[in-house]
């Protein structure tokens, strides 16, 4: 008797007319962007019309999609086997942009941290498997070097990813209280980590070692009541956001007092929740004031020059703004409960102009 053997196909075959599919689906999926709200029909800028416009809207970001970059062949493989949706912002928070190379948001809600690079066109969440662990990642900056340093509220560490080996590891031997904002100063090449809990910010040199802090909680001259974010202007000089003081103090970099403005309140010029604070090419500072959903301009005498925001989801509207970071004028304002980043423009004037900003 004959025995008759079933007609099969090597196991590696079908395995390899799966992945041919997969990657056939892939590829026509990849055609399909998702693109950023269109813009308005007429331009959004402050001060309105009649008078000259310094600020203007320019679009608004909800994932990396938005920027033209794809994940990863593997990444889409994973998320298309996963069934995983479009990824989206939940709660952005810190910011950081280089000038058409690189765009890093950090994702508070997401626990990760979204790395675009746009001269390459690759997208990479941080972290990758196997790597540490976030819990509520809230700053970010880079080095000279290219280094990014991103805190971590939930984990009280500062942590330091390299793009040479993509690695992300702890940078200090300790872990914060709370640390929240981070900026390095190109002055001294020091790291300045808000250590909000403590009501204190420490330097950090770049071997991770802490050289100095300075604050302690209370109202007077230098000091603190949970303190949130910081930045580092042309002269080195780092600006603190002294969030439930309503106020902002200005430092030298050895941590000595050198100014400040503002008090608590909601009308203006006033701070009912300051949190990221950024500058300009000009030296303007940007305050964002969480509870009154706008984004207020000051010059370096403390001096309210303009407005711009109120609450709300359309375009140049904001829910609870938080980061903000400005490169080469562009000015990027994480709009953290409409889960979006929105982008914006500083329009200088024309020289010998009276101040632009003052409105009358």
């Amino acid at each position: 008797m004959r025995l008759h053997r079933a007609n099969r196909h090597p196991a590696g075959s079908i395995g390899i007319a799966f992945l041919l599919l997969l990657l056939a689906m892939l590829c026509g999926c990849s055609s399909v962007r998702l693109v950023s709200r269109p813009a308005p029909e007429q331009r959004i800028v402050w001060p309105p019309p009649p008078l000259e416009p310094r600020i203007e809207w320019v679009r608004e970001i909800g994932s990396h999609r938005d920027l033209g970059v794809q994940p990863g062949f593997w990444q889409r493989l994973v998320g298309f086997i996963a069934g995983e949706q479009e990824e989206r912002f939940l709660r952005p928070y810190g910011i950081w942009a280089a000038s058409g190379k690189r765009f890093v948001l950090v994702d508070s809600g997401a626990a990760k941290v979204h790395l675009v690079d746009l001269e390459k066109g690759q997208y990479l969440p941080l972290p990758e498997a196997g790597s540490v662990k976030l819990l509520s990642p809230i700053g970010v900056t880079e080095d000279d070097r290219g280094n990014l340093y991103i805190t971590d509220s939930g984990t009280g560490q500062l942590f330091r990813y390299s793009p040479a080996d993509g690695t992300l590891v702890p940078f200090v031997s300790y872990r914060f209280r709370r640390p929240s904002g981070v900026a390095f100063n190109p002055v001294n090449r020091l790291l300045y980590v808000v250590e909000t809990a403590a009501h204190q910010v420490v330097a950090i040199d770049s071997q991770g070692m802490e050289r100095f802090r300075f604050g302690s909680r209370g109202s007077g001259s230098g000091q603190f009541n949970f303190p949130t974010d910081l930045a580092i202007d042309h002269s080195g000089r780092v600006i603190v956001t002294d969030s439930l003081n309503g106020r902002i103090q200005i430092f030298s970099a050895d941590g000595t007092v050198a100014g400040g403005f503002g008090e608590p309140g909601d009308s203006a010029g006033r701070f009912a929740r300051p949190k990221g604070v950024a500058l300009d090419s000009e030296g303007h500072i940007y305050v964002c004031d969480s509870q009154q959903d706008l984004v207020q301009i000051f010059d370096d005498n403390g001096r309210l020059l303009l407005a711009f925001g109120e609450n709300g989801s359309e375009p140049g509207q904001f829910w609870m703004p938080s980061g903000i970071f400005i490169d080469n004028d562009t000015i990027y304002v994480a709009d953290t409960y409409n889960q979006r980043v929105q982008v914006f423009r500083y329009l200088k004037g024309q020289p010998g102009s009276r101040d632009p900003h003052v409105q009358d």
